[in-house]
C-alpha cells in the first residue's frame, strides 16, 4: 500500500507481493517493468556492514522454529531494509544496534503490510543483549516508510512469475505443474535473496532465472528448452545478465543440472537450518509486544535527525 503521509498508518489491505497494484493496469507488465528500478536495492547498500547485520538478524528470526515468522514477511522486510539502505545511511560505527533496530522495524512494517500479525517484538529479541520499545520501533518505521516516499507496495522478483509462467511456458501447462514450478520458483526466490550478488540483477531477471531453475527441476528436459526460448524473446530480458544470474542462484541454492536437494543453503549468511518455504508455519497470532525481559538493556532507538 502506498502511504500518503506519516499520519495515514493503518494498513487497510493484506499486500499480494505477486501483485502489487492495487488497481489493475492496462499493460501489467510495462507497469512492473516501469516500477522495478525503483523498487530494486543498489550494490553498494546489498553489500554495506548495515545490511549484512541487518539480513543475519532477519534470517535468525525467520528460521527460529518457534517464532515461526511467515517467509513472505521476512522477504519483504529484507526488501524493506535494501531500499532504505540504497537511499539512507545508518550511523553503525557509533550506533552498532542500529543495524537490528532497522532489521525489526522492517520485520514490523512486512508483517503489517502482510496482515500477519504474528511478530511479537519482545519475542523476536528475547536472545538480544538488549531491545528496543515500542517508540522506538515506530519512529523508526515511520523513517523507514519516509525514505521509501511511503511506497510499501514493494515490486519484488515474485510480481513478474505470472507473466512468465502465462507468457512463455510452453503448453501443455497442466495447472499442477504450473503451480509446482510456481512452488518451486517461489522457494529459491526466498533463498537466494540474502546473497549479495542478486542485488545486481533486476527482479524481473531473478524471477525468469528461479522459474528457469524450478522448470528444469519440476518440469523437467522436454519442456525447459521451450520455456528458455520463451523467455529468452522477451526484449526486456537480457541474455548474458539472465546467465550470471542463474550462476549467482546456483552458488546460493545449490541449483543445478541435476535435481535440486533440500540441502541447506549456502548463503552469505551461513545460516544452517534451511525449511521449505511452502512447510513454514502459517500461523497468525498474537501481536506487537511491548514487554520486555528485566534483564535486557532498554534501547530509546533513532534519533530524529535518521533518514
Amino acid at each position: 500500500m502506498d502511504m500518503a503521509g506519516e499520519e495515514e498508518y493503518a494498513y487497510e489491505y493484506e499486500f499480494d507481493l505477486e501483485n502489487p497494484f492495487t488497481s489493475p493496469a492496462d499493460e501489467p507488465i510495462a507497469s512492473l517493468l516501469d516500477a522495478e528500478g525503483p523498487h530494486s536495492p543498489s550494490v553498494s547498500a546489498a553489500a554495506s556492514s548495515a545490511r549484512r547485520q541487518a539480513a543475519g538478524f532477519i534470517s535468525k528470526v525467520r528460521y527460529d522454529g518457534e517464532l515461526a515468522v511467515h517467509p513472505r514477511v521476512a522477504y519483504l522486510a529484507l526488501n524493506y531494509v535494501d531500499r532504505y539502505l540504497s537511499k539512507r545511511q545508518l550511523p553503525c560505527e557509533h550506533k552498532p544496534w542500529a543495524p537490528r533496530l532497522l532489521a525489526v522495524s522492517c520485520l514490523s512494517i512486512a508483517a503489517k503490510m502482510q496482515r500477519v500479525d504474528a511478530i511479537s517484538i519482545a519475542d523476536i529479541q528475547r536472545d538480544e543483549e538488549f531491545m528496543f520499545d515500542a517508540v522506538s520501533i515506530r519512529r523508526m518505521e515511520r523513517l523507514v516508510l519516509g525514505a521509501l516516499e511511503w511506497r510499501a507496495r514493494s515490486v519484488t522478483p515474485l510480481a513478474f512469475l505470472g507473466f512468465f509462467l502465462s507468457e512463455c511456458f510452453p503448453p501443455p501447462r497442466h495447472p499442477p505443474l504450473l503451480a509446482a514450478v510456481k512452488a518451486r520458483a517461489v522457494d529459491l526466490l526466498l533463498r537466494a535473496q540474502p546473497e549479495v550478488k542478486m542485488a545486481e540483477f533486476s527482479p524481473s531477471v531473478v524471477a525468469a532465472s528461479a522459474l528457469l531453475a524450478a522448470a528444469g527441476e519440476v518440469a523437467g528436459a522436454q519442456l525447459l528448452p521451450a520455456f528458455q526460448a520463451g523467455v529468452a524473446a522477451c526484449p526486456f530480458v537480457n541474455s548474458e545478465k539472465l546467465r550470471e544470474c542463474g550462476e549467482a542462484m546456483a552458488a546460493a541454492c545449490g541449483v543445478g543440472p541435476a535435481a535440486m536437494s533440500a540441502d541447506t543453503p549456502s548463503t552469505v549468511l551461513g545460516h544452517g537450518h534451511y525449511r521449505s518455504a511452502s512447510s513454514e508455519s502459517d500461523r497468525t497470532v498474537g501481536s506487537v509486544a511491548n514487554g520486555a525481559d528485566a534483564k535486557k538493556r532498554c534501547c530509546m532507538g533513532p534519533p530524529s535527525q535518521w533518514g
